[in-house]
């Protein structure tokens, strides 16, 4: 299997016979602490190995809300040397979460100034949006409109669109008269109109609202030449901000709507040769299909839905279009069965000019050796793809000392959903992007429009699993998969901060998330097997405007 080292860069000790130690504290739900304690216990924190507890320290010290663990907290994102992005994402969303008020928008501009880096766009979104809500609207739309960095003014046109009745018409009409010619600049800025717009469409017989979306649907003009792909994301915020019938790719159908509030002319619909998954029916040019492949994947699946279970049905000739009738019931036994031919009926639908790829996770995440970035549609591909999805079988002996064996037997693994939306958001035509993939210019030009995700279970590992010294405030477990009480050892791993953590929404990975689609405007829809955390699955869809489904969860 292709892997992702760049993308994970911490090593996963499980397999050496360690105990793990579950965390079990979640985010907000943190001990009443004085400041001095919230302080000390930033730096014992800090001084620990673990990413898990680099996350707590600024966490619990920005919990205090207090103007001394602002300054501690600038400071930080200035001199942090370990974990350093992930790190400085996490500072900038609490600087946009906890000290949301008017007399820090001074210090965090002061932070931003002279930082223009990857890293730094999303300090930029966070610290401009606290500013716009507290008088400095204007400071953030002459960002969006004059500065020559094309990311910092999609960042500032997303924090106008996040904020408090924030005028929308300046920033954006500015930059549809003058639109770039890059296509990765083109992306940035579409996708922060995208969302910015669609964050604020309760607003949108408002006239200066509505002076921004025309000159946005301006952009779908012929004389523009946006991508194909760009004209799919657009129609898709469309239809949702004027509820209209269909995904419209011309100006006139969506002007005539603004104007009238209906539309003449057929809708665009699906057809019975749709790309769908799990009967998710989408629209879209390039799809990535992340799909589960964690131990509990091979438990029995549970589903009313099945067909003639006496034999197979008569086999289609090959390459031909697969629906649900085609699944071949008399084999299914496990959640990996249902989940494979899935992927198979919605792979025989991708049409030749379409693009694709699959990322499995398990206790890690990658590509299929078949697929190692986004990949044409085309028959010897999805042949090359189903093939190698047909050749993963279970694995029914240990082959390593200590290693625990589920009854079921192994598939990959614990569950690094985290990790494997990375990938997702990172893939572009030739691989991955190893840094910063929300802004990098080949994810946001070659990247999927379109993630379909499945799983059938809780978050329990990621990529920042590490070891070291055990502290005593965990539970030990012998695996992060199924939580069975383990012996406590003086050493043992740490899961990072992108697990089930208590709180039904995990906001770790909800956030990370946000961040990540915050230019890019993915949809994501969502499929849940068995015990899946569906109130995780239908935030995520809800993210990626989407739909969730849930199949096989016990009565």
């Amino acid at each position: 299997m292709a892997r992702t080292p760049a993308l994970a860069p911490f090593l996963f000790l499980a397999t050496l016979g360690l105990p793990l130690a579950a965390q079990s504290k979640a985010r907000f739900d943190w001990p009443a602490r004085s400041y001095e304690e919230s302080l000390a216990r930033y730096t014992e924190c800090l001084a620990r190995k673990p990413f898990y507890h680099h996350w707590e320290a600024r966490e619990v010290l920005a919990y205090t809300k207090k103007p001394e663990a602002l300054q501690v907290l600038v400071k930080d994102y200035d001199t942090v040397k370990q974990f350093t992005e992930y790190s400085r994402y996490l500072i900038a969303d609490l600087l946009g979460d906890r000290f949301n008020r008017a007399e820090n928008v001074a210090p965090m501009v002061a932070l931003r100034n002279g930082k223009r880096g990857p890293v730094d766009i999303w300090l930029w979104y966070q610290t401009m949006r606290v500013q716009a809500d507290h008088d400095g609207q204007n400071d953030v739309i002459a960002i969006a409109t004059g500065d020559k960095s094309m990311l910092l003014r999609a960042a500032a046109i997303a924090a106008l669109g996040e904020a408090s009745n924030a005028d929308l018409k300046q920033a954006i009409v500015a930059n549809c008269v003058e639109f770039p010619k890059k296509e990765s600049d083109r992306m940035a800025l579409l996708g922060a109109m995208s969302g910015a717009l669609l964050a604020s469409k309760t607003r949108v017989n408002e006239e200066g609202y509505r002076a921004a979306i025309t000159a946005y649907i301006g952009l779908l003009g012929a004389d523009v030449k946006l991508s194909h792909t760009a004209k799919v994301q657009m129609a898709r915020h469309l239809q949702i901000i004027l509820k209209a019938p269909g995904a419209f790719m011309n100006p006139e159908a969506w002007l005539e709507i603004l104007a009238r509030g209906d539309v003449k002319g057929p809708a665009r619909t699906t057809t019975s040769a749709a790309p769908r998954f799990f009967g998710i029916e989408t629209d879209g040019e390039r799809y990535c299909y992340v799909v589960d492949m964690s131990d509990s994947m091979l438990l029995p699946i549970e589903t009313d839905k099945k067909g003639p279970t006496t034999g197979p049905r008569e086999k289609k000739k090959k390459g031909a279009i697969l629906d649900e009738n085609d699944i071949p019931w008399h084999l299914i036994k496990t959640r990996w069965d249902l989940a494979r031919e899935n992927l198979r009926i919605s792979l025989s639908r991708l049409t030749p000019d379409k693009e694709f790829c699959v990322v499995w996770f398990g206790t890690g995440a990658g590509t299929l050796d078949a697929c190692k970035g986004m990949i044409k549609a085309s028959r010897g591909n999805i042949d090359k793809v189903m093939a190698e999805l047909d050749g993963i079988k279970a694995r029914m002996e240990t082959n390593q000392p200590n290693e625990e064996m589920p009854p079921t037997g192994k598939l990959r693994g614990d569950t690094n959903l985290h990790g494997a939306l990375r990938l997702a958001f990172a893939l572009h035509g030739k691989g991955f992007a190893n840094e910063h993939a929300y802004v990098d210019p080949q994810a946001l030009t070659e990247g999927c429009d379109t993630i379909l995700l499945l799983s059938d279970g809780e978050p329990s590992c990621d990529d920042f699993t590490q070891e070291d010294k055990n502290y005593g405030e965990g539970k030990t477990v012998r695996s992060f998969e199924r939580g069975e009480p383990a012996p406590s050892q003086p050493r043992t791993n740490y899961a990072g901060p992108f697990v089930f953590t208590g709180i039904p929404q995990c906001p770790t990975i909800l956030n990370d998330v946000r961040r990540m689609n915050a230019f890019r405007r993915i949809r994501i829809h969502c499929v849940g097997l068995g015990e899946a955390n569906m109130t995780l699955l239908q935030e995520l869809a809800a993210i990626g405007t989407g739909e969730s489904f849930s199949v096989g969860k016990k009565k």
